[in-house]
């Protein structure tokens, strides 16, 4: 999803006669192509930016025990941190990796402060968003929680059936907690 579109599809926050302040905004945010593998941030490193996936796929990961475990998965029109390494300014323990090649926005911790202490409307926006990355992250919370793998996968077939369009079973393993013989066991018997 194009950044405008973010903006703007929300008449909420900005109507279409505010695309003068939405482009001022756009215009101090840093875009650069990411190739399939590479990292927008990297487990250990702190996350001084905030990023809009313009286009492409990735995934957040961390590692356990010298094993790969996704978290999550991020498209276009996701915004996407690390929230303990932004908000507390210490190491991340997560990895974004590209799993396509893509696009990214991004927003140095700094300025995004000082534009949204300055701008009531952005101010209200990003509170919006942060919302709604809490309700998900709720979800989330309550999915690793108390289903079990089976219901995991119902759960991303039913609520996020891109995202299964998108990702290896290798990462959908992983980000479900089952082996990929197990995970394929799960697939043939809801078949």
């Amino acid at each position: 999803m194009n950044i405008f579109d973010k903006f703007l599809g929300n008449e909420v926050f900005f109507r279409k006669a505010e695309l003068s302040m939405v482009e001022t905004f756009v215009s101090f945010l840093f875009s650069k192509k990411i190739k399939k593998g590479e990292c927008i941030l990297k487990e250990g490193d702190v996350n001084n930016k905030i990023f809009y996936i313009q286009s492409g796929f990735f995934r957040v990961f961390k590692t356990d025990e010298g094993k790969e475990v996704n978290t999550w998965f991020v498209k276009e029109g996701d915004f996407i941190m690390s929230v303990n390494s932004f908000h507390k300014e210490i190491p991340s323990i997560e990895t974004i990796e590209a799993l396509e090649d893509g696009e990214v926005l991004s927003i140095r911790k700094e300025l995004y402060y000082k534009l949204i202490r300055s701008n009531h409307k952005l101010a209200l926006f990003a509170i919006n968003e942060l919302m709604v990355n809490l309700c998900e992250y709720q979800t989330q919370c309550n999915f690793l929680r108390h289903m079990s793998a089976e219901d995991r996968y119902l759960y991303l077939v039913k609520s996020h059936s891109n995202i299964l369009e998108r990702i290896s079973q290798k990462h959908l393993a992983s980000f479900i907690g089952v082996e990929i013989t197990y995970l394929n066991k799960i697939i043939k018997n809801l078949v």
